[in-house]
């Protein structure tokens, strides 16, 4: 997946690759590893990211989903992403709906 966003609160662009889409680090870049996944980020993301994981270790799955823990597989990264930093722009590799939550249309 290769996400690329704006934070408003750091007035940074960001840029977000895991799985397929992770390359080796670049210049303004960093990995964050976790439970055996890895993913790379640009620096700032990377210091929240490691804040969050340290301290808040929770992502919401939606505005209206239950709080799981932050992990760095593609879903909840990207709930984190959304619920927390915002200001995502593009997300290539899209992993889906998430199959924690139920779909909401069938009632």
């Amino acid at each position: 997946m290769l996400v690329t966003g704006y934070d408003d609160r750091t007035g940074q662009g960001y840029v977000v690759r895991t799985g397929a889409d992770r390359s080796a680090p670049e210049p303004g870049t960093r990995e964050v590893s976790h439970d055996g996944v890895t993913v790379l980020l640009t620096d700032g993301l990377a210091l929240l990211l490691d804040d969050a994981l340290a301290h808040r270790p929770v992502a919401q799955l939606s505005w209206f989903g239950p709080a799981v823990p932050l992990t760095l597989d593609d879903h909840t990264l990207l709930a984190w992403l959304n619920s927390t930093v915002g200001g995502v722009v593009t997300v290539s590799g899209d992993p889906g709906p998430d199959p924690r939550l139920k779909d909401r249309t069938s009632g």
